[in-house]
This record gives structure tokens, sequence and C-alpha cells, in this order.
């Protein structure tokens, strides 16, 4: 027996503990990933509550209506042409759906760059983050593109969503 045997058993021995561990580390790993991705959800309709009413439909609170003034609306009214194109683009068949759509469209600001410096110096001086921003303007945009479909926004009440669209 020379001194490399034990030190060789010693090695496989610890390579198999760390293995047990990682294991357990990445199972757990996979149970916290899914418990976040069931909370966020719930997070979002906490969040959104900051700025709207927490009634269905949605409008603006006093909050979001100060953002909404704070530059965010005249970004939307700027851009609301190619906004509500793209909206159309998406064939909302009904009033909810114009309000899910407007979600995404208003995403379509974030690949200009003079738009992103715009709405990241709005949140930074109203201490709110770009995202909240963009879900103000998207209740904005909404408003504007409804009476284009000859929706009301109580229409959105009447609706029976398949599935929500996330933020």
């Amino acid at each position: 027996m020379t001194l490399t045997d034990p030190l060789y058993s010693i090695i496989a021995i610890l390579l198999g503990a760390m293995g047990y561990f990682i294991k357990r580390i990445l199972d757990n790993t996979e149970k916290i990933g899914a418990d976040v991705s069931d909370m966020k959800p719930k997070v979002k309709v906490l969040w959104e509550r900051e700025f709207a009413t927490a009634t269905s439909p949605l409008v603006l609170n006093g909050r979001g209506k100060q953002l909404l003034d704070s530059g965010i609306k005249a970004i939307v009214d700027a851009n609301g042409e190619e906004l509500i194109k793209q909206l159309t683009e998406r064939n909302p068949q009904n009033a909810y759906e114009v309000q899910e759509c407007s979600y995404k469209v208003i995403r379509i600001l974030l690949e200009n760059k003079d738009i992103v410096a715009q709405l990241q110096d709005i949140a930074f001086k109203n201490g709110v983050n770009v995202d909240a921003l963009l879900f103000i303007g998207a209740i904005y945009l909404r408003d504007l593109a409804l009476p284009r479909y000859d929706f009301k926004l109580e229409d959105i009440d009447f609706q029976e969503p398949k599935k929500k669209i996330s933020f």
C-alpha cells in the first residue's frame, strides 16, 4: 500500500459528497424557480395597484395620472400613430384584447435609444422604474385605441379572457 491509495479514496469520497450536495442544491433551485414563477403574477397585480385602481377596468389613480403627465403621455402621443398601427396589426377582437395588446405594443418604445433615455430620465425624477411608466403608457394607449374599435372602457368587463398576457 502506498501513500497515494488512501489519498485517492479520500478524493473519491469528497467528489461523491460534492456531487450529492450539488444535486440537492440544483433540486432546491428548481423548486425555488417554480415558486418565484408562481409569485410573479401576484406581485405584478400588487405593483399595478400603485398606479391604477384595483377594480376592472383598470383606470389610472392619482399617482398614475401624475406620472402620465410627467412625460409618458407626451411620448405616447408623439408615437401614437405607430403604436396604434402596431396594435391594429395584432387584430384585437374585443376591448380586453385591446388592453392586453397595448401592454405588448408599448414595449416597442424600448427599441428607440432616445425614447429609452427620456423614459429613464422621467423614471429617475419620479422615483419609479421604466416598467411602471410603460404600464401607465399602455393604459393610456388602450384608452386612445378603444374608440377606434368602437369599444368602450366598460366593455373590458364583459369579455371572457382566455388567458392573461403578462406585461
